[in-house]
């Protein structure tokens, strides 16, 4: 049976169903702690991506890629502000990016970022949230769209698909 299974993987041309998604905010966002939600999905392809919640879906075992930009807006200050977003796998912490600042000017940006590829098992949850920010600091949005976060399957893992 498995020697067959193997043959018809590889004699069909088995393709995974496309994963990918771009979401961006539209206004600030400063709440600690709580997933950070989206308000415009540019592109959700296989629907994996809730907004309103800000959490992604593994549809599919396999691994992922996840890519998130994002601009502190500082106020003045002469002391170190900071504002820090960490990635959450089912509730675990797998990344972090951070930006501290001394002797802000009112309105100074800054930007952070964030890169994971990770292995997702079908149903694993992954979203962005504030763990630390400082009073006065945002993570700054506007019609350019300085935060957003984009996701794709890189690789299905087949077997646990079937």
């Amino acid at each position: 049976m498995l020697h067959d299974l193997q043959k018809w993987i590889g004699s069909n041309d088995i393709k995974s169903v496309p994963t990918y998604f771009y979401v961006t905010r539209i206004t600030s966002f400063s709440t600690i702690k709580t997933p950070i939600p989206f308000d415009l999905a540019k592109v959700n392809m296989g629907n994996a991506m809730e907004l309103a919640s800000g959490k992604f879906r593994a549809p599919r075992s396999g691994i992922y890629f996840f890519s998130f930009t994002g601009h502190a807006l500082f106020p003045q200050s002469v002391s170190e502000v900071e504002l820090a977003v960490s990635l959450y796998l089912n509730g675990n912490r797998v990344g972090w990016a951070e930006v501290e600042e001394t002797n802000t000017s009112d309105g100074q940006f800054s930007p952070l970022t964030l890169q994971s590829t990770i292995n997702l098992k079908a149903g694993d949850q992954i979203w962005l949230q504030i763990v630390s920010i400082s009073e006065g600091t945002v993570l700054f949005n506007g019609r350019n769209h300085y935060t957003h976060f984009t996701g794709w399957m890189l690789e299905e893992d087949i077997v646990a698909s079937l």
